[in-house]
């Protein structure tokens, strides 16, 4: 699945970006992204254009106070579809369910009802005035194109209707006796504008997406990373065969709950268990048996890891460790009597080998940390002594640190 996204922003960034289009799915999360990141931005730029347009007005009551109040009610006509969509977009429903999804038709909209109050404004205006509204058409395009961020194909729309709004104005209601002209002038200053504003548009658009599309793929190699680290940190501290902790793990989990010990003031058990003549096995059952005895010991011990701060791991070879919070000897002895049990009672059996039984020796120690003398190594060496003793003894058997040898479980 991450392949695939992966050729997918790759192929997308080797198209260049002229379409300015991705496929449905990366594209609905373009979308999404895009208006997220710009949802105010849009806001404040709704804002400025409207406070804008509606603030040129006070040049009419001094420019042509006659004309004043058939202009107004035209910015008041037109300010309705510019401040409707705008207030709605703090209306928090329609920001959630709607706003998102058509923030960009909403801002066409905006557009429109801006361009089409300036150019029914200039009709309306005395000389020169009028030209001054014409002019201002241009502006108001540049400020919707840019400061708005709205999205190429919109653009493009919005200018299209513009343009027609534009013409219908000019050449029907056109109260002036240069008509021709001032078409002429006014359609080259509109294209002229709106052609630049668009390349912008498009341009910033185009930077925007392949922006998005660079980030999304940093995203994903950050993540891989993520997750090759973790892999990296899980196989330094598993042993690869049993899959349970390897002796780097132990030695730094002991660390660690020693020091939670002598905080809390609680024992640590430490059993140390060594499979009974496990060569004699290998040699005759085959290596890949041997790894599958390997395997079925360190799960059985693995089980009695029940708490937080127990541990179960390989020690090396054929030894095995069991990590025990607050657990006295005589509670580790009879944990380490539990697994010998069940080891013995376990069938090992790999492929066309014969069935059979293997068995394990034990030692057992505790200790509290809080005394000086004691220490994690201490503790080991302690258990791996006891489990000695069990082997002389004649194996297959718990020898607890500090109990005489008549007392073996």
């Amino acid at each position: 699945m991450k392949e695939t996204e992966f050729k997918t922003l790759h192929l997308q960034l080797n198209d260049r970006g002229w379409r300015l289009r991705f496929h449905d799915e990366l594209e609905c999360e373009f979308q999404q992204h895009y208006v997220r990141r710009y949802y105010t931005h849009m806001q404040i730029a709704g804002i400025i254009g409207l406070l804008a347009f509606l603030a040129c007005g006070l040049l009419d009551l001094i420019w042509m106070p006659e004309m004043a109040g058939r202009t107004w009610l035209i910015r008041l006509v037109a300010g309705i579809p510019m401040g409707v969509p705008l207030l709605l977009s703090f209306w928090k429903p329609f920001k959630r369910r709607i706003g998102k999804k058509y923030m960009q038709f909403a801002i066409c909209i905006f557009a429109v009802a801006a361009v089409g109050g300036l150019i029914l404004i200039s009709l309306n205006s005395l000389e020169p005035y009028n030209h001054y509204y014409f002019n201002a058409i241009t502006v108001a395009i540049v400020m919707v194109f840019v400061l708005s961020r709205i999205q190429f194909k919109w653009g493009v729309i919005a200018a299209i209707v513009m343009w027609f709004s534009l013409n219908i104005g000019l050449i029907w209601f056109n109260p002036m006796h240069n008509k021709s002209a001032i078409i002429a002038i006014t359609n080259y200053m509109f294209l002229g504008s709106s052609i630049s504003a668009l390349i912008g548009t498009f341009l910033i658009e185009r930077s925007l997406r392949r922006n998005y599309l660079q980030s999304r793929l940093l995203s994903l190699e950050k993540h891989d990373l993520e997750e090759s680290n973790l892999i990296l940190q899980y196989l330094s501290a598993i042993d690869g065969l049993t899959q349970i902790a390897n002796r780097r793990n132990l030695d730094r989990s002991l660390s660690i709950e020693w020091q939670r010990a002598r905080r809390n003031h609680e024992p640590i058990g430490f059993i140390m268990a060594d499979i009974d003549h496990f060569k004699i096995f290998n040699d005759t059952y085959g290596h890949q048996a041997g790894d599958e005895c390997l395997r079925i010991v360190a799960s059985l011990i693995k089980d009695y890891a029940r708490r937080p701060g127990d541990l179960a791991a390989r020690y090396g070879g054929e030894e095995f460790a069991l990590v025990l919070s607050n657990s006295t000897a005589e509670q580790a002895g009879t944990i380490a009597e539990q697994i010998r049990k069940q080891i013995m009672e376990t069938v090992i059996k790999y492929e066309k080998s014969v069935s059979t039984h293997i068995t394990a020796s034990f030692g057992v120690a505790s200790m509290m940390p809080c005394q000086e003398l004691n220490s994690p190594e201490s503790l080991i060496q302690e258990a791996d002594q006891a489990m000695y003793r069990a082997k002389k003894l004649g194996r297959n058997r718990v020898v607890v640190s500090g109990q005489p040898d008549d007392k073996v479980l």
